[in-house]
């Protein structure tokens, strides 16, 4: 079971880089759909998001072992999609989450912290 993820959040597409952010969009969904075929993580969710006026109009959610996401992370792909994806969307960010025994993990350290 996940114990971690990748955050990778954007708001808006930077205007005249549409149909660059449309197919790089694509490419990532195939992309993550095979790292989830190799076993390389556990899966993946993309969530667009209503206007409400934020910063913050998507995500995508991988999900795996930490283990697994760092590994991810330094792949040459990802790194490509990631540069591809700061340069034509505006708020673009890739955020490290725990998740089950990850979340268990660090709320026990910062009820230790709050402890003291």
């Amino acid at each position: 079971m996940a114990d971690a993820a990748i955050v990778i959040r954007w708001d808006r597409v930077v205007p005249g880089r549409e149909q660059e952010a449309l197919s790089l969009f694509g490419q990532s969904l195939e992309y993550y759909g095979t790292l989830q075929s190799e076993g390389a993580i556990e899966n993946f969710e993309p969530v667009l998001l209503d206007p409400t006026g934020s910063d913050l109009n998507g995500i995508i959610l991988l999900r795996g072992s930490a283990d697994q996401l760092n590994a991810v992370r330094r792949e040459d792909r990802f790194i490509d999609i990631t540069m591809r994806a700061a340069h034509t969307c505006e708020g673009f960010g890739v955020i490290n989450a725990h998740l089950e025994g990850g979340l268990q993990a660090r709320m026990a350290k910062w009820a230790q912290i709050i402890n003291k």
